[in-house]
C-alpha cells in the first residue's frame, strides 16, 4: 500500500454536526426542522451545493426560495459556524502524521464543492496537507457524486498509484461504495453520526474511530477482509 484517500467530513474534519446545524439554521424561518435520524437517512454524505437542496424543496414546498438561493445561504452559515466551532476528529492529526512517517502519498476526496472543501481545509489549518492538487471534489468529478467511484479513481490518479494501492478511509455507506466501486482497500470509520448505517462493503470497520485505529495502525491496514473492531 503506497497511498491513502481521506473522505474529509466525518473522517478527518469534526463537521457532520455543523453540517446538520447549518440546515436547521436555514430551514427555521420556514418552519422547518430536520431531526437527527432525517439528516443520517437523507442527507448526510450528499452534496450541499446540488443533492441536498434539490431534496430539500422536494420534500418541503414550503421553502419560498431556490435551489441556487439555498446553497449560497448554506455555505455562508457553514462558514460563520467554521470560525467559532471547527475542530479536527480526535486522533485525525496524529493519524495523518502516522502516514506521512511511512511515506505514504495523501488525498481527500469530498463530496462537497471545491469552495466548501477548501474553507474546511484552511479553517483546521490542513492546506499544507493537502495543497488544490491532492483535492478532489464532485465537481472535479463532472459532477458524479458518491457512490459512484469516479471520484476515488481521480484521487488514485492525482497521487499517481493504481486503486489497489491505495487504502480510502470513509465513514458514510455511500463512500464507502464509491471506494469499492473504484478498487481501494477500505477502511470504514463509523461515527456517531453514521454507526447505524451498513457498512458490509467495506474490508475493515473500526468502531472508535482513529483512537482504535491508532492502537495498531500496521495491523488494521493489512489486506485481511471483513475485519471489525
Amino acid at each position: 500500500m503506497k497511498g491513502v484517500i481521506f473522505d474529509f467530513d466525518g473522517v478527518i474534519g469534526d463537521t457532520e454536526r455543523l453540517q446538520y446545524l447549518k440546515w436547521n439554521i436555514l430551514l427555521k424561518p420556514f418552519g422547518i426542522e430536520i431531526f437527527p435520524r432525517e439528516y443520517i437517512e437523507k442527507y448526510c454524505g450528499k452534496s450541499s451545493a446540488t443533492e441536498i437542496p434539490w431534496l430539500l424543496k422536494r420534500r418541503y414546498p414550503k421553502i419560498l426560495i431556490s435551489e441556487e438561493e439555498m446553497a449560497k445561504r448554506a455555505s455562508q452559515i457553514l462558514k460563520e459556524l467554521f470560525k467559532k466551532k471547527a475542530r479536527l476528529i480526535p486522533g485525525a492529526l496524529r493519524a495523518l502524521n502516522w502516514f506521512k512517517k511511512k511515506g505514504f502519498k495523501m488525498a481527500v476526496c469530498s463530496g462537497k464543492d471545491p469552495k466548501e472543501l477548501e474553507m474546511k481545509i484552511d479553517s483546521l489549518q490542513l492546506a499544507s496537507w493537502f495543497p488544490p492538487e491532492n483535492r478532489v471534489s464532485e465537481a472535479e468529478a463532472a459532477g458524479k457524486p458518491k457512490p459512484d467511484p469516479t471520484m476515488y479513481l481521480l484521487a488514485c490518479r492525482k497521487v499517481g498509484l493504481l486503486p489497489n494501492e491505495c487504502l480510502a478511509f470513509e465513514d458514510t455507506e455511500i463512500g464507502v461504495e464509491a471506494a469499492v466501486k473504484a478498487g481501494l482497500y477500505v477502511i470504514a470509520l463509523p461515527n456517531e453520526w453514521m454507526k447505524d448505517q451498513n457498512f458490509s462493503k467495506a474490508d475493515r470497520i473500526i468502531y472508535g474511530g482513529w483512537l482504535n485505529f491508532l492502537k495498531n495502525p500496521e495491523a488494521n491496514i493489512k489486506r485481511n477482509q471483513k475485519i471489525f473492531h
